[in-house]
This record gives structure tokens, sequence and C-alpha cells, in this order.
């Protein structure tokens, strides 16, 4: 059994959607912990999304956990960007694993993202210059690969797959290349704590199994995309689906600054919507409320209860969830501990099932699948 210890759902799904390529039998659950009867069991702590001190109380309780399976392989997902609690939480683990090093690679050179010289950067350009040096929660502000991680007193070393590596301590892995990544698995043996994103992830699958092919997908209706995303180029494309399908309805200023999610001529707007055309929109419009002025714990909060007051009214048959944070506060909101993989509609975006609910959720960052484009982009 493999076991994966992310820090935020789309995270999770994303390792659980590529353990699927790999014709691995693949379940996402919250941080309880109940029982794993599956090839690959992804554990979402969702600690990104807490203080130091609830990250680490979390990352405690289900490392020790995990620690008692004895899995073939234990890796520790955390943002390519290494946004969160990266270096406390590795640290943890390699304490309660035993382990005395950790290599972490979050480059994704299959997505753009490389760090060479010490440096992030994404499409070639300094990830500082890119829409994550806007991001109302984590804004990223130096390249550096360091100071991305805030190492503090923490001894950290940034080094290439050429490179000797020390007997003890963290490692930050230099990567331009799919070959580099292959390199470094190459580099890396059981005395490792192995933490990064989902190319690294790939390249230690890549060299034990053989990745098959995916089915096709149709989603189910009615469809309800939910966007928690403060990406520029996700909300373009919201007003974009409004304009010509006007199926979208913006959550209204009450809702996101006045704690007032009991408007019910807006719920039955959404519910003609979604009669008159199996499907519908919710999301925040930044020309209402400025992402930076509201606390975006409480927007996902708010987000997460009008999902259910939806779900509660009509017979929703496919959630489709943009961001990791909203994913996790939705999950959370509707009692959902488990969830059994299904498809992986392109990388990142994968589709689970609850109950009779389906779930697909994707990282705010990541490009929006051609089958959502096609869903609701054309007449």
């Amino acid at each position: 059994m493999i076991v994966v210890i992310a820090d935020d759902l789309t995270g999770a799904a994303e390792l659980a959607g590529i353990g699927l390529r790999y014709n691995f039998k693949a379940e996402l659950a919250t941080a309880a912990i109940d029982e794993m009867d599956t090839d690959l069991f992804v554990v979402c702590t969702d600690s990104r999304s807490l203080n130091k001190p609830g990250a680490e109380a979390i990352t405690t309780r289900v490392a020790k956990k995990v620690e008692t399976i004895r899995p073939d392989l234990i890796y520790k997902k955390i943002d390519s960007v290494f946004r969160g609690h990266v270096l406390d939480e590795v640290k943890i683990e390699m304490s309660i694993l035993g382990l005395k090093r950790a290599l972490i690679i979050g480059a994704n050179p299959s997505l753009g993202r490389t760090i060479s010289d010490g440096k992030y950067f994404i499409d070639g350009e300094p990830i500082s210059e890119s829409d994550f040096g806007t991001d109302p929660e984590y804004a990223i502000t130096d390249s550096t690969v360091l100071r991305m991680l805030r190492v503090g007193a923490t001894a950290v070393n940034v080094l290439r797959h050429t490179d000797d590596l020390p007997g003890e301590g963290i490692v930050v892995g230099e990567a331009e290349s799919w070959e580099d990544i292959l390199a470094w698995t190459k580099r890396v043996d059981n005395s490792w704590l192995l933490a990064g994103a989902g190319d690294f992830f790939t390249a230690l699958l890549e060299k034990e199994y053989i990745a098959g092919t995916t089915p096709g997908i149709q989603f189910g209706l009615p469809h309800l995309y939910v966007s928690g995303t403060a990406y520029g180029r996700s909300r373009a494309l919201i007003k974009q689906i409004k304009h010509t399908q006007h199926c979208v309805a913006y959550l209204t200023t009450g809702m996101m600054e006045r704690e007032n999610i009991d408007d019910e001529a807006w719920y039955n707007a959404v519910m003609e919507m979604l009669g008159q055309h199996k499907k519908a929109v919710i999301a925040i419009n930044d020309d209402d409320v400025n992402p930076w002025n509201v606390s975006p714990l409480y927007l996902r909060m708010t987000m997460a209860k009008v999902v259910k007051r939806i779900l509660e009214k009509g017979n929703i048959k496919e959630l489709f969830i943009e961001g990791g944070s909203t994913a996790a506060a939705v999950l959370n909101e509707l009692g959902i501990k488990k969830l059994s993989v299904v498809n992986e509609l392109q990388r990142g975006i994968v589709q689970m099932k609850a109950n009779d609910l389906y779930i697909t959720v994707k990282p705010g960052s990541y490009q929006l699948p051609k089958q959502i484009e096609q869903l609701y982009l054309l007449k």
C-alpha cells in the first residue's frame, strides 16, 4: 500500500488521480482515518488553510496513525509553490517516522514550474511576477526558494541531482525538466522522507508501474460549478460564461460581507438556472468585493454553507469545485469524510464519488479541463 499525506484537498485529489492512471484502486479521506483497504490511500489534512499550531497538531495525529500501518511508501504532498507550513510539517513527519533526511521536489516541469539557481519560475518567468504574486492568502513576492519556504533557523540545502547529498537534513531539489525529476528518484532510498508535488510522485510510480488508460467521462446533470479561486484567468472565464450562457449567480454582498445567506430570491434564481440549463455557476465577483478586504476563511465557509443550501433545495448530480480550500470547506459542511476516486479528467482535475454525488475538484491555478469548457461555453 502507498499512503499520501496531503496538505490540501485538490493536491490530495491530484495524487489520487495519478494513482488511478497507474491502475491503483484509490481512496481519498479527510484527516479522520478509520480503515484503509485500498492500493493508494490519500489523506487530506487541509493543514495549508490552518494556522501553524493547528497544522502541526493535525500533521502529528495523521503521521502517527500512518506510522502504525507501515505502508510500502509514504509520500508527503505539499503545494508545488511551497504555500502553507511545508517545513514545519516535514520536520514533524521526519521525527515520527524516524527519518533523518527529507527530499522536497516542488518543481512541476510538466506544468511549466521549474527551479534553477535557487529560484522558482513559472513558464520561464519568476513566480513573483505571476498570479501567485497577488494571491490574497499566500502572496509570493520573492522568487527565491529559501524565502518562499520561510526557512528561518531551519537548515535547508537547495541542490541539483548531480550534487553530493548530506547524510541528514532537508534538501530541496532543483529541476528544470522531467529528466531531472527522474534523476532525483535514483538518488533516494527508504532512508528519506519523500515530499513534493505531482511530477515527483508520478516519477516514483513510473519506476515500478505501467500507466494505463482512463475511461471517457460524462457529467451528471444538473451540474453545479462552484468557484472559490482568486485567480484572474478563472474569474475572467466565469464572466464569459455569464455573458454567453446566463447561468452564473454571484454571491451577494450581503452573503460575502454581512453573513446573510438567507436570500431566498437569490436561491430561487439559482434553482431556475438549474431547471432551465441543467447547470449553474456560483462564484465571488471581485467587482463587488475585494478579496483582500474580506477574510479568505470567511469567504470559503460562506460558500460552503451556500452550496449545502442549494443541494438541499435541488437534486444536484455533480459538483465541480474550483479551489482546494473551498473544496475542503464544502466537504466538511456536507459531512463527507471519504471519497472513492473515479476518473482523472486531466492532471490535477479528478472526479470522485461520495454516496450518489459526484464531485470533481480543481486547483485554482490549473487550466480548466476541456470537458467543463464544453459544458459551459458551448450553446
